[in-house]
């Protein structure tokens, strides 16, 4: 197979556990009271070396109240998680932000961009036995386009053609596009995952590591080794704690445990008295409690993953350009990163995706008050009341809304920040509030982002017509280029007029803190998309002893 388009092909490599009920009952009256188990003292048993088996048990917070195993449903961490390690995907993203093939060998378009050939693995199982075919990934996007409230159809809507299906063997299909998109294989690796035609979500069958074993919405998943995984062998995350060789294939426990605890105080107890063997969304204030305790170990890293509050620039006064400017300007952003992250990331410059191809680095903003006052005095909106409607959608999101209005009062903004619950933010009200905020995982390419947010049906910021027009313009121009090189310099084109007009205000980048007890070792390292654990890379944990 041959083109001369844009080409991706893979290399040839590619216990005893708490009581649940006690578990639940305990996280429930630990969260209810605030108390938090004493941190100090205590003797350490020996740890022994690295094993196969046993069960993991790990505590996330991050529910949002409507969990599903429904892979194409993915509203929540708990979810992704569960997602991950169930489900395979034709593509993905490293933990290190870098585009990777998965269960596909190859990934392919032509010279223009707009036919896309996929070739799948020889003998990928799903879990009930049946073999990975060209037949599932058809299966898989009908679904996608038919199932109500999929929130992988936006990235694909505009692109696939549902009847430009063309299947060459039982490993190969080929997809005519609609029009071209040079980045369409990037949209495969975002999460897309792959089920067997006839999926019954009350069945749940993948090609993860780990199959279905039980489910309670919004408290527990479990799941158990699936010895066929077909990526057992293949390359690891990296890990300060890489499983010896001698361990075997991957997944090395038996049953994966998630529990969902919403609560801060609660999950980090949880950890503290073994009942878990790790947590994530460790509050960057109970670092210290961590730190202090031998057995248990700390995992932050970096991530592209973003809080951003949104600017309606339909309606007054953020239809005007130089309020969204001069709004940018008065932020104190280390201030900022300081006050709602203690120091724990990265300040950013409204611009998001700092890992994908053609992010300008070199497109800054700094505080400016002199000039802020003055490009609000320009616009006659000085001292008009605005209401920023904030969330608990990060842990930082309503902090961070409270040190903008602070900031922006000194040149001449009259922001009142109204904190509400994820229900009302998220309620009928949410594509029309005129100031709010949104979180956003880092998604590895920002034409693919652009396409999600700008110039969605969804776009929170109700961009004006004029630079949506020459924005669309920017991205259609980049989807018929595959030369990455010009396709570069054209996303640079897009950052700078998002940059100059655009209706976000991103802060900074937060680092993303997990923990973990010393009897477990294999976590990833990074975690750049910032969606924990390694975005869920738990078959390549193991227990010791």
């Amino acid at each position: 197979m041959s083109h001369c388009g844009a080409f991706v092909r893979a290399n040839s490599d590619s216990g005893s556990g708490m009581n649940r009920r006690r578990f639940l009952v305990s996280a429930a009256a630990i969260a209810g009271s605030g108390v938090l188990v004493a941190c100090g003292g205590g003797s350490r048993q020996p740890v022994g070396p690295p094993r196969r088996g046993g069960r993991l048990t790990v505590a996330t917070g991050g529910a949002k109240g409507s969990d599903t195993v429904d892979p194409m449903l993915l509203n929540s961490v708990p979810v992704s998680f569960m997602a991950r390690n169930l489900y395979g995907q034709l593509a993905d993203f490293s933990n290190d932000m870098k585009y990777t093939l998965q269960m596909a060998e190859a990934i392919e378009s032509n010279a223009a961009g707009d036919e896309w050939t996929i070739r799948l693995r020889q003998g990928i199982e799903f879990h009930n036995g049946k073999t990975l075919d060209a037949d599932d990934i058809v299966f898989t996007f009908q679904r996608t386009f038919s199932l109500p409230g999929a929130v992988t159809v936006g990235k694909f809507k505009t692109f696939v053609d549902m009847g430009g299906f063309t299947k060459l063997d039982a490993r190969t299909v080929r997809m005519k596009l609609l029009r071209p998109s040079s980045t369409f294989h990037t949209t495969l690796a975002s999460p897309f995952k792959i089920v067997p035609v006839g999926f019954d979500p009350n069945n749940p069958v993948g090609t993860g590591p780990f199959r279905y074993k039980n489910f309670t919405p919004n408290r527990q998943w479990v799941l158990e080794r699936f010895g066929n995984y077909w990526n057992g062998t293949g390359p690891a995350q990296d890990s300060d704690t890489p499983a010896p060789a001698d361990l075997g294939p991957r997944p090395y426990v038996d049953e994966l445990v998630v529990n969902v605890v919403n609560d801060d105080s609660a999950r980090l107890n949880a950890l503290v008295t073994g009942q878990v063997d790790a947590i994530n969304l460790v509050q960057y204030a109970q670092i210290p409690t961590v730190a202090q305790r031998g057995e248990l170990k700390l995992l932050e890293s970096k991530t592209g993953a973003w809080t951003g509050i949104y600017m309606n620039m339909a309606t007054p006064p953020f239809n005007d350009v130089r309020v969204r400017q001069a709004l940018r300007l008065s932020l104190d952003r280390e201030q900022a990163l300081q006050s709602c992250l203690s120091g724990h990331g990265v300040v950013a410059h409204d611009l998001p995706e700092p890992f994908a191809p053609g992010y300008p680095a070199e497109l800054t903003r700094h505080r400016d008050i002199e000039q802020a006052k003055s490009l609000l005095k320009q616009s006659g909106q000085a001292g008009v009341p605005l209401e920023l409607v904030a969330g608990p959608v990060s842990t930082e999101a309503v902090s961070m809304c409270t040190v903008l209005a602070n900031n922006a009062a000194e040149a001449g903004f009259n922001i009142k920040v109204r904190q509400v619950d994820t229900g009302t933010l998220f309620g009928p009200n949410f594509h029309s509030w005129q100031f709010s905020v949104d979180k956003w995982p880092a998604q590895g390419d920002f034409q693919t982002l652009t396409a999600l947010t700008d110039l969605s049906s969804s776009d929170l910021t109700h961009m004006d017509a004029a630079t949506r027009s020459e924005l669309q313009s920017l991205y259609e121009q980049a989807q018929h280029t595959t030369d990455p090189a010009k396709r570069d310099d054209i996303t640079k084109q897009m950052y700078q007029l998002e940059f100059d007009r655009g209706g976000w205000i991103i802060p900074f980048f937060p680092n993303v803190v997990n923990a973990y007890n010393e009897k477990t070792g294999g976590w990833p390292k990074n975690d750049f998309g910032g969606r924990t654990f390694g975005n869920g890379q738990f078959e390549q944990v193991y227990l010791k002893g």
